[in-house]
């Protein structure tokens, strides 16, 4: 779908958006100079490092080395799509959005569900605060009796926004007959469900006589609601919203919103199961809990999860069907590229009878000593098997292709582990662990050795850089006199490289893209060199990238010169043929002269 937005149009929103008005929202912004500047949303940290440059339109963390544009700042610190933040900013800044390559059917079709998408937010703002009025009023006594008997308090359940469907009446559709919102579309975003027989008046409430949690998006759109059955009336003990436009059961975390900030600065998320136990653990203090909404949790959540954190702690309760779950959420964790620890329970508890009996003194030792998801998974699976040759050929089938989508090394360290754990040959072990690891696996994992640190910059080549960042139209110039060529450090190259083809493209450079493309190590130096007018000095442009230019190719005819003295050395002592000797020594007289000609 982001294709279909022409890409001038999204420059445009960018252009037309106040980047420090938006992240200002979510980072107290000082002004530094003609910056902003902050404590970083994507790390913890007590000296801000955090940068808008808002004449430029970018953001740049030089402490974790995030950066990029308003766009990808909101998908990042709210976990949203693209498409649905470059729509909310269009809108914010007036922008019509024309869509491309789709026939006017496929475009009566997007137009359809994205009004549809629009119009479920609103009502289920509208919604979600019924709810709410109808717990804190007259008919909520049995919900707010059941918080208080589970121990939630007001504040707590103020901050999850938690409401109250009476079990008479019919408040939701009441509201949307006010609304003058289609029955029909009302049932396909989840909020009212057809009586038996249809007819007139053949619609009632989704939900009833349950207490109230509305899913709410990190950008606190709330996306849907489940509902705990309070009492001994009919119906299933949890239900939620059906499949919306909005409400993907597996792509939505219960807490989110309330705990997107700590994750991102703890960069850690806590993973429990219910909904109360989320709400319990923020109240203990715990305020980077959240939960799936009532299933296994999934790929796409663990995606979710890693825009705002890096590590989990997935705490799951102590009986049989805790331990499979948490067995299931391990190759979850795995597969997804997240750093995971397991904690398991009592048996007989959830994290939310555990506080209530233990304190949070007692769950924090518990989440201190989370094992690590891959040992949790041998030994839990240890416990369950004999010692027996058919019962250890069955652990390392299972073992053998979560380790496979580990990193190298720690592929390598836990090959050791099962090895000795099994009492079987390594080269068993590790000829499993190579049969389970896809090519495209191998090819990723052999590029994450690390070499030595990489030297400083050169200081000379970011200022060739920045001249040309400034003066962008001086590109072709610069390529014309070979500049990429005199660029030893590889990170500078690339960078001359991507900004070389985005000038000839658009005849700008964009620093927010242009960072996003570079090898991290030299991030942070690239995004100096976009300060307002830093390379905007008095004098001729032109001369100045000629100047350096200049000096970089004399700094190249010394390195050279030096290169070929030490050949001329090592051939006499080799005792080398004279004509050979004499080559390299005339050589040696026309770098010296190419030398001269570049003062």
């Amino acid at each position: 779908m982001p294709g279909l937005i022409p890409e001038q149009v999204i420059a445009e929103i960018r252009e037309r958006t106040d980047i420090v008005q938006v992240i200002g929202q979510h980072v107290q912004l000082k002004r530094s100079g003609v910056n902003h500047i902050g404590l970083c949303p994507f790390h913890d940290e007590k000296t801000p490092s955090f940068n808008v440059n808002s004449q430029r339109q970018f953001f740049h963390c030089f402490g974790c080395h995030e950066s990029g544009d308003v766009i990808k700042f909101l998908m990042k610190v709210e976990g949203r799509r693209f498409l649905e933040v470059v729509e909310d900013l269009a809108a914010r800044a007036g922008i019509e959005i024309p869509r491309q390559t789709v026939s006017p059917t496929q475009a009566r079709e997007v137009e359809r569900q994205r009004s549809e998408r629009q119009l479920g937010i609103d009502l289920n703002r509208k919604i979600a605060d019924l709810y709410r009025s109808l717990l804190l009023g007259d008919r909520g006594g049995p919900a707010r009796e059941y918080l208080q008997r589970r121990g939630v308090g007001d504040a707590i359940a103020e901050t999850f926004q938690l409401g109250y469907a009476p079990p008479t009446g019919a408040p939701v559709a009441r509201l949307l007959e006010r609304e003058k919102v289609s029955m029909d579309v009302a049932e396909r975003l989840g909020l009212v469900l057809r009586r038996a027989g249809g007819g007139a008046g053949g619609f009632h409430d989704r939900f009833w006589n349950r207490l109230i949690f509305p899913v709410i998006g990190a950008g606190g759109e709330v996306l849907g609601f489940g509902g705990r059955l309070l009492g001994d009336g009919d119906g299933p003990k949890y239900i939620n919203t059906p499949e919306t436009p909005l409400y993907h059961k597996g792509e939505v975390l219960f807490g989110l919103a309330a705990a997107a900030a700590p994750m991102r600065k703890k960069d850690q998320a806590l993973v429990v199961e219910g909904n109360i136990d989320v709400i319990q653990l923020h109240q203990h203090g715990f305020d980077h809990a959240v939960a799936p909404m009532g299933t296994a949790l999934t790929a796409r959540q663990v995606q979710l999860l890693r825009r705002f954190a890096g590590k989990v702690i997935a705490v799951f309760d102590g009986d049989a069907a805790g331990q499979a779950a948490a067995l299931k959420a391990v190759r979850t964790f795995v597969d997804g590229g997240l750093s995971a620890k397991i904690a398991s329970l009592p048996a007989g508890h959830d994290p939310d009878s555990f506080l209530r009996e233990k304190g949070a003194e007692a769950m924090g030792n518990l989440l201190a000593v989370a094992l690590p998801a891959v040992d949790f998974l041998i030994e839990t699976l240890q416990r369950s098997l004999e010692d027996t040759i058919p019962d250890k050929a069955r652990l390392l089938e299972e073992v053998a292709p979560v380790v496979a989508q580990l990193p190298r090394v720690d592929r390598d360290l836990y090959a050791h582990r099962l090895a000795l754990a099994l009492r079987v040959d390594a080269g068993v072990v590790q000829r499993a662990i190579k049969g389970s690891l896809p090519t495209v696996e191998a090819l990723r994992h052999a590029g994450t050795d690390r070499s030595a640190p990489p030297a400083p910059l050169p200081s000379a080549e970011l200022y060739v850089l920045g001249v040309l960042f400034e003066h962008s139209h001086l590109f072709p110039r610069a390529e014309a006199a070979g500049l990429s060529s005199l660029l030893t450090n590889g990170g500078l190259r690339a960078t001359y490289s991507a900004a070389m083809e985005m000038q000839q493209t658009s005849g700008r450079i964009e620093p927010a893209s242009l960072l996003e493309s570079l090898p991290e190590e030299v991030r942070n130096a690239i995004a100096e060199l976009f300060q307002p007018e830093r390379f905007t000095a008095e004098g001729d442009p032109t001369k100045a990238l000629d100047d350096c230019i200049s000096t970089l190719r004399r700094e190249g005819l010394k390195r050279e010169k030096q290169d070929i003295r030490s050949q001329i050395a090592a051939a006499r002592a080799a005792g080398r043929p004279d004509d050979e000797v004499r080559e390299l020594a005339s050589r040696l007289v026309e770098v010296e002269r190419e030398i001269h000609e570049t003062r």
